[in-house]
C-alpha cells in the first residue's frame, strides 16, 4: 500500500471522515429509494414521544395525509377510541409493542382513521428494535385488509374448487410415475367407487395383487406399452375390469394421456382419469348376446331366402332353407329344378305357373304349398322379380313353415262351423257390432225365430235393429246399449223384437265387450234369444203356485210344511186349533204328547196321539203326513175332541170317513199341482240350461251364473213392482194429493232415507227386533203391527222406524207403508242388480285374461293420474257418504307408456277391496310419486293406495295374489281379483309390495315412466 508522505495526519483524518460521510450519505439514499418505492405501505414511530418521524409514499396515499401532516400525528390521532375486539386503541397498542420488544416482530389486525375519518381496516406487521442512543422506535407495514381478504378469499376459492374436482368428481384422477410405476396423486374418488382405501394402492404392485382383473392384465400392459412408444399427448382410452373390496366386478374406462416428458421426449408421467361402466357395459354385453341369440333363432327359425338368377339359372339358399328342406348344403347344389321337386304334385304346377308370371309379367306371388316329406308340411312360398343392370332379372323369395298355423286355421274354420250349428239349432241368433264402423254382423237362428233370411238380417245396421224393436221398449233398449258402450261393461237387455210377418216375440239380450285394437277399435258379440216359452212356464208356475197357497191357506184341516221336525209354516187352521200366533222356533215334538217322540219320518202315514196347545191343553188329533221332498213333510192334523161317546163316535168316524174322503180327494189334487209344480219346474230347468247352453258358446263362464240369478230374481220384482205400482197409480195419486204436505214430505224423507241406508238383521237377532218393533207400534195404535214389523226387518230399513212411529196411527197409514215398501224394495233389486253386473264384469274380465293373459298390441302413452280418476268416479257413489278420499298427486300431469284399460283393472280391484276392508268408512289415501334410480337413471311412477281397514292376517299375506284364494263370503269373490293386479303389473315390468297392520294397509304399485313425459 502506498501513502501520501505530502499529507499530514489531521488532514488524513479529514479525508477519511468526508469519505466516510458521503458513504453514509450514499447508504441513506440507497435505503430511502428502498423505504419511498416499497410496495406496502411502511411507517417509522418513535415510541418514546409516540409520533411518527417518517413514511412512504404508500402510507400517504393509503390514509390521505402528506408526510409533514402525518410527522404530527400520533398513532392514537389516526386510530378510533375502541378495535372492533372492544378494546381501547391506545391499551391494545401498547400491549402490541411490548410483544414486539418480546419476540422481535408481531402481527395484528388495526383499524386506523383516513384524512376524512373514515375507517380503514388493516394489517399491520410491526418491527421493534433500539437505537444506539437508547431510544425506542417502531416499524409498521401496512396492508388495506379488503384488499388482503380479496385476494385471500380467491386463493381459499380456487383451492377449494381444485379440491372438489379432484376429490369430489365423480371419477377416479391419479399421476403415475413411469419410472417407479408408483402414483403421485390419486383422489379419494377410489374410496366410493371399489370400497379401498387411498393409501395402500399408491403402488402398482397393489393394483395387480388386488384391484385388477388378471384376465385384463394383457391388455393394460399393451395400452401403457403404446402410449411410451408413441411420445405423444393423444387422449387414449381403454377399457378392463376391476375388483370391488367385496369381491363384485366392475368395468371401469380410463382416459390416459402423457403429463410430462424428460429431455429426450420420453414421457416420465401420465394423467388418466377412470370412470364405472358397469351399468352401461352390462347393458352393451346384454345386447351383443340378444344379437347373438336373434342370430341364432334367425338360423333355427322354420324358414328360409332364396334368389335365383333367370339368365344364369343360379340360384342361392340361406343356410335356414337348407335347415327347412332338410338337407345337408355341403352335399346339395341348389337350383330353380330341384327346389320345384321338393313340393307335392299340384303344388309344382302352381309354383311353375308363378314363376313363370313372376318372370314375364313381374307378378309377385304369394302360395300355400304342400312338402313332400315325412310327414309332409306345409309352407308358404312367397317370391317377387328384380330387374338387375349386372344380372338381369333376379327372383327373390322366402320360404316359411306354416303347417302348425295352417292347422290351428283349419280347426278354428271347422270349430266356427260347429259353433253355427249348435247355435242354430239352440235357437239363438248371434251378432257382431263394430261400434266404430256401425256395422252389425248377423248370424245363428235367424230364420227359425224371426222368420228372415240371413241375407236380409244382414244389411242392418244398429238403426236397422232399433227399428225392429217395439216402440215402448225402443228407447230403454237404446239407453242401455248407450250406458254399455259408454262404461264397455257387460250389456244386458228384454225388449220386444218384430218378426218378418210383424208380430212381436219377447227376446232376452246378452253382450260383452272385447277391444281387437288397443288403439280403441272396439266390438261387442252377443246373443239374442227367444224368451216365450221362459215368460208362458213362469206364469204358468205362478198360477200353480198361487192355486197351491189358497188351498193351503184356506183349508179346513190345520196343516204344516216341515224340515225334519221343524215346522218352517202353518196355515190358519193350525194356528186356530193350537192357539198359536206365530211358529217360529216351533217344533212338531212340542205339539204332540208323545215321550217316545223319534220324529216324524219314523211315523206311519196316519196315525192318532193328544196334541199339545199353547196353553198346555191336550186334545185328541188325527195325524196325516206326506213327504214332499227328502227330509221335508206337509202335515195335517185333525180334531178327535168331540168323540165322547159311543153315538158321537159313529157319527164323528162318518165324519171322519168322509173328512178322510175329502183329505185323500185334496191329497191327490195337492199332489197333482206337486207334480205338475215338479214337471214345470223340471221344464224350466231345461230351458235355462238351453239359456246356459248359449251362454257357454257367446262365453260366459259358469262363475257369473250367481250374480245373473240375482239379476234375473231382481228384475222380475222390479217389474211386478212395477205392475202393481201402475194397477194403484190412481188410488195412490189420490191419497198423496189429499194429504197434508208436511206429512208428505215427512213420508218421502222416510222413502229417501231407507233407499240410502240399510241395516240388514238375519236370525235370531232379526227375530228379536221384529218383536221389539211389533210391541212398539201396537202400543201406538199400528193396524197389522205383525205385518209393518216383519217388512220393516226384512227390508233393512228399521232406520227408519221413528218416522213410521210418528205416522203408524194414521188411519191411511197401511196404504202409505204398501206404497213405500214396494219402492224400497225396488232400490234394494236395483242395486242388486248394479252389484250383480259389477261382480259379472270383473269375473268376465278375470277369466278373459287368466285363460289368456294377451301380451299383444301396443302400449299408449296414458295419463296416470286421470286413469285413477276415472276408476275413482265410478266408485263415487260408494264413498260419498261415509269414506274420505285423500290424493296427494304431482302438481304436474304423469304419463307412462301402458295398456290402460288393464291399468283400470288394477285400480278397480285395489280401492274396491279398500272399500270393502273399510266397511264403507274410513280413508282412502292415494299419493303417486316420482323417482330416479341413481344407476340405471330410469324413471318410475311409485302409487300407493292405502285404506284404514282391519289389515291383512300376517298368516294368510303370503297367500294373497294366488289365483283363486279369497277370504271373503261364498258368492262374494272369485279369488282372481289380486292375482289379476299382479299379472297387470308384471305385465307392465313394474312391481307390486304390500304393507298391511290394522288400521294401516298400503299396497304399492311401481311402473316405468315414459320417456317423453
Amino acid at each position: 500500500m502506498e501513502t501520501d508522505s505530502g499529507i499530514t495526519l489531521e488532514e488524513a483524518k479529514a479525508k477519511i471522515k468526508y469519505l466516510e460521510s458521503l458513504l453514509r450519505e450514499k447508504e441513506e439514499n440507497t435505503y430511502r429509494t428502498f423505504f419511498e418505492e416499497d410496495e406496502d405501505a411502511v411507517v417509522i414511530l418513535n415510541l418514546e414521544t409516540q409520533l411518527f418521524i417518517d413514511c412512504n409514499v404508500k402510507l400517504t396515499s393509503l390514509l390521505g395525509f402528506t408526510k409533514t401532516e402525518l410527522q404530527k400525528l400520533s398513532v392514537f390521532d389516526i386510530s378510533p377510541k375502541y378495535q372492533p375486539n372492544g378494546q381501547p386503541s391506545e391499551t391494545l397498542a401498547a400491549k402490541y409493542i411490548e410483544d414486539g420488544f418480546k419476540f422481535g416482530n408481531v402481527k395484528f389486525d388495526w383499524i386506523h382513521l383516513n384524512r376524512e375519518g373514515e375507517e380503514i381496516p388493516c394489517e399491520v406487521k410491526l418491527h421493534n428494535y433500539v437505537g444506539k442512543d437508547g431510544k425506542r422506535f417502531a416499524k409498521g407495514v401496512l396492508q388495506k385488509k379488503d384488499t388482503l381478504v380479496e385476494l385471500r378469499n380467491k386463493l381459499n376459492q380456487k383451492e377449494k374448487l381444485l379440491e372438489k374436482v379432484t376429490k369430489t368428481l365423480p371419477a377416479i384422477i391419479y399421476i403415475q410415475d413411469l419410472a417407479t410405476d408408483e402414483f403421485l396423486y390419486l383422489n379419494n374418488s377410489i374410496e366410493s367407487f371399489l370400497g379401498f382405501e387411498v393409501e395402500p394402492i399408491l403402488t402398482y404392485d397393489y393394483l395387480i395383487k388386488n384391484i385388477l382383473h388378471p384376465d385384463d392384465l394383457h391388455l393394460i400392459d399393451a395400452h401403457a406399452k403404446k402410449m411410451v412408444e408413441e411420445k405423444n399427448t393423444e387422449i387414449y382410452v381403454l377399457d378392463f375390469r376391476v375388483f370391488h373390496q367385496n369381491g363384485n366386478v366392475h368395468w371401469f374406462r380410463v382416459w390416459e394421456t402423457n403429463f410430462s416428458f424428460n429431455v429426450d421426449g420420453i414421457p416420465t408421467e401420465v394423467l388418466g382419469v377412470a370412470q364405472d361402466i358397469t351399468a352401461s357395459k352390462t347393458i352393451e354385453l346384454q345386447l351383443k348376446k340378444q344379437n347373438e341369440l336373434s342370430e341364432e333363432i334367425r338360423r333355427i327359425s322354420k324358414s328360409g331366402v332364396w334368389e335365383w338368377n333367370v339368365e344364369t339359372n343360379q340360384m342361392y339358399w340361406t343356410p335356414d332353407l337348407y335347415y327347412l328342406l332338410k338337407v345337408e348344403p355341403n352335399q346339395f347344389k341348389p337350383n330353380i329344378q330341384s327346389l320345384i321337386n321338393f313340393f307335392a304334385n299340384g303344388c309344382k304346377e302352381k309354383l311353375v305357373d308363378s314363376l313363370v308370371k313372376a318372370e314375364k309379367e313381374k307378378i309377385p306371388f304369394d302360395l300355400e304349398l304342400e312338402i313332400l316329406n315325412k310327414p309332409n308340411f306345409w309352407v308358404r312360398v312367397q317370391g317377387k322379380a328384380i330387374q338387375s343392370k349386372t344380372n338381369g332379372i333376379v327372383i327373390i323369395g322366402s320360404i316359411e313353415d306354416i303347417d302348425d298355423s295352417r292347422k290351428k286355421r283349419i280347426a278354428l274354420l271347422e270349430n266356427e262351423a260347429r259353433f253355427h250349428k249348435v247355435a242354430n239349432q239352440t235357437g239363438l241368433i248371434i251378432y257382431d257390432y263394430d261400434i266404430n264402423l256401425n256395422q252389425i254382423e248377423w248370424d245363428g237362428a235367424i230364420k227359425s225365430v224371426l222368420g228372415y233370411e240371413i241375407e236380409e238380417f244382414n244389411h242392418l245396421d244398429i238403426e236397422g235393429w232399433l227399428n225392429l224393436i217395439h216402440p215402448d221398449d225402443r228407447m230403454f233398449t237404446k239407453e242401455l246399449l248407450a250406458d254399455a258402450i259408454g262404461t264397455r261393461s257387460p250389456y244386458h237387455a228384454f225388449y220386444r223384437l218384430r218378426k218378418k210377418d210383424n208380430s212381436y216375440i219377447p227376446i232376452e239380450d246378452r253382450g260383452t265387450f272385447i277391444s281387437n285394437d288397443i288403439t280403441g277399435s272396439n266390438r261387442q258379440v252377443g246373443v239374442l234369444e227367444n224368451v216365450s216359452a221362459k215368460y208362458e212356464f213362469e206364469l204358468k208356475l205362478q198360477s200353480k203356485e198361487e192355486r197351491f197357497r189358497n188351498f193351503y191357506n184356506f183349508a179346513s184341516e190345520a196343516i204344516i210344511i216341515t224340515d225334519g221336525d221343524m215346522i218352517l209354516d202353518a196355515n190358519l187352521a193350525f194356528k186356530k186349533l193350537f192357539g198359536y200366533d206365530f211358529i217360529h222356533h216351533l217344533s212338531v215334538k212340542e205339539i204332540i204328547a208323545d215321550p217316545l217322540w223319534n220324529g216324524i219320518d219314523n211315523k206311519d202315514k196316519i196315525f192318532s196321539l193328544e196334541g199339545i196347545k199353547k196353553d198346555g191343553t191336550l186334545i185328541p188329533i188325527q195325524v196325516n203326513k206326506k213327504e214332499i221332498e227328502e227330509g221335508k213333510f206337509i202335515i195335517s192334523f185333525i180334531d178327535l175332541t168331540l168323540i165322547n161317546e159311543a153315538e158321537s163316535i159313529k157319527q164323528a168316524l162318518k165324519e171322519i170317513q168322509e173328512k178322510n174322503n175329502l183329505i185323500i180327494s185334496q191329497k191327490m189334487e195337492l199332489e197333482k199341482t206337486i207334480e205338475e209344480l215338479k214337471l214345470t219346474q223340471s221344464q224350466l230347468i231345461l230351458n235355462e240350461k238351453m239359456a246356459s247352453l248359449g251362454q257357454l258358446i257367446a262365453g260366459i263362464a259358469h262363475e257369473i251364473n250367481n250374480p245373473m240369478g240375482a239379476i234375473k230374481a231382481s228384475s222380475q220384482l222390479i217389474l211386478e213392482n212395477i205392475k202393481n205400482q201402475i194397477l194403484n197409480q190412481e188410488k195412490i195419486i189420490q191419497l198423496l194429493a189429499n194429504i197434508p204436505f208436511e206429512k208428505r214430505k215427512l213420508f218421502f224423507k222416510w222413502m229417501s232415507e231407507s233407499f240410502e241406508k240399510r241395516n240388514q238383521l238375519h236370525g235370531s237377532e232379526a227375530r228379536k227386533q221384529k218383536k221389539l218393533i211389533q210391541e212398539k207400534l201396537e202400543s201406538l195404535g199400528c193396524r197389522d203391527p205383525e205385518f209393518v214389523s216383519e217388512e220393516v226387518v226384512d227390508a233393512g230399513v228399521q232406520l227408519g222406524l221413528p218416522i213410521i212411529e210418528h205416522l203408524c196411527h194414521e188411519e191411511d197409514f197401511l196404504d202409505f207403508f204398501n206404497y213405500g215398501i214396494q219402492y224400497i224394495h225396488t232400490s234394494q233389486n236395483i242395486n242388486s242388480i248394479l252389484e250383480s253386473i259389477q261382480r259379472v264384469s270383473k269375473i268376465l274380465y278375470a277369466l278373459k285374461n287368466f285363460s289368456h293373459f294377451d301380451k299383444k298390441g301396443n302400449k299408449i302413452n296414458t295419463d296416470l293420474i286421470a286413469n285413477i280418476e276415472t276408476v275413482l268416479i265410478l266408485y263415487n257413489s260408494q264413498m260419498k257418504n261415509g269414506i274420505k278420499i285423500i290424493r296427494d298427486y304431482p302438481d304436474s300431469r304423469l304419463f307412462i307408456d301402458c295398456f290402460p284399460d288393464d291399468l283400470i283393472q288394477v285400480w278397480t280391484n285395489l280401492i274396491f277391496n279398500a272399500i270393502q276392508a273399510m266397511s264403507y268408512k274410513g280413508t282412502l289415501t292415494i299419493s303417486i310419486l316420482s323417482e330416479t334410480d341413481p344407476i340405471t337413471k330410469r324413471n318410475w311412477a311409485k302409487i300407493n293406495i292405502a285404506d284404514t281397514g282391519s289389515g291383512i292376517p300376517d298368516a294368510i299375506k303370503d297367500r294373497i295374489f294366488e289365483p283363486f284364494f279369497t277370504t271373503k263370503e261364498l258368492g262374494e269373490g272369485s279369488g282372481l281379483g289380486l292375482d289379476i293386479v299382479r299379472r297387470v303389473v308384471q305385465k307392465h315390468d313394474g312391481k307390486i309390495e304390500v304393507f298391511s297392520k290394522p288400521g294401516n294397509t298400503i299396497f304399492t304399485i311401481i311402473l316405468p315412466v315414459s320417456t317423453n313425459s
